[in-house]
């Protein structure tokens, strides 16, 4: 070798300066490759979370229209309740005015042909303890409860 050249050969460092810049740029390129990783990892989680809370809100959105569409209808039915009330009303008053009592004592008598009670067809009973009212026995009772009694008795134990 030449004394001359040692001052400018660099051969000697060429492999290794080779082998650390192909080593750098393979950690250069590996670290590139994970910033990527982890920016497509970010973008598709924005994304992700983007879709969560326009879903979220289209949610809502739905939600009070149908509230409202309920709402409408509730009030659209209260509103006719109202005026069938009203009708009734109106047509019971109707009624009321057309049949008073005098009236239809008058077309009892005049047109049925009816004839007014006087007072002394008027029978009134009196209860002395109990709310009882007792009739007289039929001949057809006291058959009917004859007729029952041997099935009643057939039963008692």
């Amino acid at each position: 070798m030449n004394l001359e050249n040692v001052a400018y050969d660099l051969s000697m460092y060429e492999t290794q300066v080779r082998e650390n810049t192909d080593s750098q740029k393979k950690t250069q390129q590996t670290k590139v490759i994970k910033i990527k990783n982890k920016r497509t990892f970010k973008t598709a989680i924005n994304i992700m979370s983007i879709a969560v809370v326009v879903s979220l809100v289209i949610g809502v959105l739905y939600t009070n229209a149908e509230i409202t569409k309920t709402a409408n209808s509730i009030s659209k039915v209260k509103k006719s309740i109202t005026e069938i009330d009203s009708e009734k009303a109106y047509l019971q008053f109707t009624l009321e005015s057309k049949m008073s009592l005098n009236e239809i004592e008058d077309y009892a008598v005049g047109v049925l042909g009816m004839v007014k009670m006087d007072s002394s067809q008027l029978e009134y009973v009196e209860i002395e303890n109990e709310n009882k009212i007792e009739k007289g026995n039929d001949n057809l009772t006291e058959k009917i409860e004859e007729a029952v009694q041997p099935v009643l008795s057939y039963f008692k134990p």
